[in-house]
């Protein structure tokens, strides 16, 4: 699943030529807050002369615009509204990255770009390196508006519009309560040339990976911008002429509400699979449960989960836990080639031998399932893929004598989230790695069941592909998050960060005849507003199972046993009720189908222990 968001920490800031250094971001303190200072069009100048200068595209609605800097001046001080302009990088993090405005002295803010229809743009140019940070490299740049004892007001304004060009890149709205750097943002994808965009208020979402807060527009600090991207690449990107606008009049229906059109229901012959395995995953790999954005995302220090958790799993329910840990983050290399050797931090064994202890007692089966983020592995470096399967051969051999047969191996979840994104596998290079892994465990244990899934994100449609691995003992798992504008409505790092109350199943009288309302916006990927287009047709029990239908056609033909060991629906802006409905369709057809389950949204309170009626209704518990 694409469920890693990077989090922007501290921040080394450049305002005007001055170094700062503070948190929870650029432009805040410790004082407490007073009245919001209001910005309003009365309060602020529009340009010079009194007037708009932006000669981009006219918006279908009229609009005021109030001027927040057309940088013609040169400075780092915004023109037409009190604040300084600063930057930051990923310095403080580890990382390696540097920003730096054109023209600009080092550790100062000049305007020196060549303007939209004018002398001067921002242009401000990145260089990135992600050092020893486990997520991208960063770097961001911005204007103070205010502090905390006087934040901004900007109720008065509908949105924020500019002209840009160059890479892709994020604007944000930084809010004095919003103390854990998940910010308010908008991403903006890439422009050759210059393009004007409007960006509603009610487009700002947080990407979803720290405490979710309201966007409070009489609450504002900063507006900034940020970059991200791989080591040894650069990014540079134009800005001219930012404005808060306020848009009034009638809109123009831009969506196309029609009535469900589910497609007929798929037919299959038999739902049989003679193999063995397939009676062992039902057994042990049935009603599971992931620990999710703990080891995969970072290395072991103390219990966050226990046995607590474990006891609380088997009392809600649950048959099996998967347990995702970033197995080579331990391993430690020696050597190059053929000659490499490898030294495991016993870290990892302490926290893998706990949890192989505590499902034992508790009547859950364990995967040990390697789950990584930070894109270690690279198919241009050969070391790195060599490292991970010298670390599955330390893996097994640790566990090679344990005998429980609800114990699994899983090879390597979605190798497209595991390997540098300028090299990710093919399904070809990812099948001979994966025959590596399996040589190198088997050279040691024998008898414990492994699971793979394929490239695509575990996507069903290279499974059905795939000719089945020569190993008897490996059951085959898919991952499935459709449709995904209903799964991933909320999520930011999906591009989805605003989408909100997409019903479940799709109704005409839920829908709307403008995309806004739900939360989609012209600058989300063209695949996304298609499938809002389509919901009609897909957002039914009928479209999921024709999908899942076949994954199953493939089981049966290659006598095969397949799982669905990723599952869910992202929770920060969805219904409760379409979620359960959800859950009940597909819970169904899993068992219709004989496909044991693993959901990956953490459902249970990780305190109590206690599941939402809806849930427990929905997943057959208890």
């Amino acid at each position: 699943m694409r469920k890693l968001p990077t989090r922007l920490l501290a921040k080394s800031c450049v305002v005007a030529g001055l170094l700062l250094l503070l948190s929870p971001g650029c432009g805040s303190d410790a004082s407490d807050r007073s009245d919001a200072r209001p910005v309003t069009p009365d309060a602020a100048n529009t340009d010079a002369a009194g007037t708009t200068r932006d000669t981009g595209p006219v918006d279908t609605v009229p609009e005021q615009t109030v001027l927040i800097d057309d940088f013609e001046d040169g400075d780092g001080v915004a023109t037409y509204m009190q604040g300084g302009w600063y930057s930051y990088d990923d310095k403080v993090n580890g990382g390696g990255s540097s920003i730096a405005y054109t023209g600009a002295e080092p550790g100062k803010a000049a305007m020196n770009g060549v303007g939209y229809n004018s002398k001067k743009s921002m242009e401000v140019t990145a260089t990135f390196d992600q050092g020893t940070l486990t997520y991208a490299p960063y770097v961001g740049w911005g204007l103070f508006l205010a502090n905390k004892t006087a934040p901004a007001d900007l109720s008065a304004f509908t949105g924020i519009r500019y002209a840009y060009k160059g890479a892709a890149h994020m604007v944000r709205v930084e809010i004095f309560a919003v103390t854990d750097y998940d910010v308010h943002l908008f991403n903006v994808p890439a422009q050759a040339d210059w393009k004007t965009i409007t960006i509603p208020f009610t487009d700002f979402a947080q990407e979803g990976w720290g405490k979710r807060v309201p966007l409070d527009l009489k609450d504002v600090g900063n507006i900034s911008f940020a970059l991200r991207g791989s080591t040894g690449k650069t990014a540079t990107v134009d800005i001219d002429d930012l404005a808060f606008v306020t848009q009034s009049g009638p809109r123009t229906p831009d969506l196309v509400v029609n009535a469900p059109t589910p497609p007929a229901d798929g037919v299959i012959d038999s739902i049989a699979v003679g193999n063995p395995l397939q009676a062992k995953a039902m057994k042990y790999l049935d009603k599971g449960y992931n620990i999710t954005n703990w080891l995969e995302q970072e290395p072991f220090t103390t219990f966050k989960y226990d046995e607590a958790f474990v006891a609380n799993l088997a009392k809600a329910g649950f048959k099996a836990l998967r347990l995702p840990v970033d197995i080579d983050r331990y391993a430690t290399a020696t050597g190059t080639g053929d000659a490499m050797t490898i030294t495991m931090d016993e870290n990892l064994f302490t926290v893998l031998d706990a949890f192989a202890e505590w499902t034992a007692k508790h009547g859950l089966s364990l995967t040990i399932d390697y789950h990584q983020y930070d894109y270690s592995l690279d198919m241009t470096k050969p070391d790195t893929l060599t490292r991970a399967v010298l670390a599955w051969g330390q893996v097994a051999a640790h566990f090679a004598t344990n005998p429980r047969e609800d114990l699994f191996y899983e090879l390597l979840n979605e190798p497209d989230l595991s390997f540098a994104q300028t090299a990710i596998p093919t399904q070809a290079q990812w099948t001979e790695l994966a025959q590596r892994m399996i040589d190198a465990i088997r050279a040691v244990d024998t008898t414990h069941t492994l699971i793979f899934g394929d490239t695509s994100w575990y996507a069903i449609s290279t499974l059905k592909t795939r000719k089945p691995f020569a190993d008897p003992n490996l059951v085959y798992s898919f991952h499935f998050y459709e449709p995904f504008i209903f799964t991933h409505q909320g999520a930011g790092w999906a591009n989805m960060g605003s989408t909100h109350d997409l019903p479940y199943p799709y109704t005409a009288e839920r829908w709307s005849p403008f995309f806004s309302d739900l939360g989609f916006n012209d600058s989300m990927p063209a695949w996304i507003l298609s499938a809002a287009r389509g919901y009609y047709a897909s957002g039914n029990k009928s479209w999921i199972r024709t999908q899942i239908l076949e994954a199953k056609k493939w089981a049966v033909a290659n006598n095969a046993a397949v799982i669905c060991n990723e599952f869910g629906v992202n929770d920060t802006t969805s219904q409760i009720g379409d979620r359960a409905r959800y859950y009940t369709d597909l819970i169904g057809i899993y068992s219709e189908l004989e496909i044991p389950w693993q959901i990956w949204f953490m459902i249970m309170d990780k305190t109590t222990g206690a599941v939402a009626p809806e849930y427990q209704t929905a997943f057959g518990l208890k």
